[in-house]
């Protein structure tokens, strides 16, 4: 019976003994890295503009919505959808973001995602509109690179907390000063009104205790729904998705 231990020559002639399942591990890890590099020195075509949720007016003032819906912080920031091997930044237009280069930290942590299969990443990104986390991207969502793979909101949410980015603390009115470059959005579960429009208040209550504009309302997203992608244009509204903005 063959043996699966091969037996290796290091630096000054010493031996060691591994196993054949490490070495072929290790041999896809530098294939995948070998990859990435590639990808990263393309220059990829845009795959999508990011989806735009429907003006769905006063909170206080609308219907309750039908089936399950998912509830995440409007942040007050700028668009990005992010090409993680390549680390190219477009903004809501369709162009390339112009303060990309703000974003550094968090888009090298998002190249280290694309081994785990996100390669294309929804974000907010945070500069210039508030003092609070400025650098940092907020990961809103996972856009699936093949057409033929329609996964829903709620199996994408599932597969964006596998990859254990820290969750923000903004929502629950903390800002340290020394978050990561790098977080994911806070989403919940809504099944009654009453549910949204707490969760709609605390984020107010939040603003006050940061001193900031830091929220501008709430975006809900339908939980069986597949990410719209299309290049149709950027104005293009996406009824699965809603937003309800802070009326003064």
């Amino acid at each position: 019976m063959m043996s699966d231990a091969i037996t290796l020559t290091i630096f000054g002639g010493e031996r060691c003994q591994t196993g054949r399942a490490v070495l072929e591990g290790a041999a896809r890890s530098i294939e995948r890295k070998r990859c990435r590099q590639v990808e990263a020195t393309a220059s990829p075509a845009l795959l999508t503009y990011p989806a735009r949720p429907i003006q769905g007016g006063r909170l206080e003032l609308a219907p309750p919505k039908r089936g399950l819906w998912f509830a995440e912080p409007k942040f007050n920031g700028w668009r990005a959808l992010v090409h993680t091997p390549s680390g190219t930044l477009w903004n809501r237009h369709g162009g390339r973001l112009t303060i990309a280069a703000c974003f550094r930290d968090a888009v090298e942590q998002l190249r280290d995602l694309a081994d785990d299969g996100l390669i294309w990443a929804d974000c907010e990104a945070l500069e210039r509109r508030h003092h609070i986390a400025r650098g940092t991207l907020i990961l809103l969502d996972a856009i699936p690179s093949d057409p033929m793979f329609t996964p829903s909101y709620a199996e994408r949410r599932q597969f964006l907390e596998s990859l254990r980015v820290p969750l923000e603390p903004f929502s629950s009115g903390l800002h340290a000063g020394d978050e990561p470059p790098l977080l994911l959005t806070t989403s919940r579960m809504v099944c009654a009104q009453d549910e949204v429009l707490a969760f709609y208040q605390s984020l107010r209550q939040s603003n006050r205790q940061l001193g900031a504009e830091f929220f501008e309302g709430v975006v809900m997203k339908k939980a069986d729904a597949a990410y719209p992608v299309q290049l149709r244009s950027p104005l293009e509204e996406c009824r699965a998705m809603m937003k309800h903005r802070f009326i003064t």
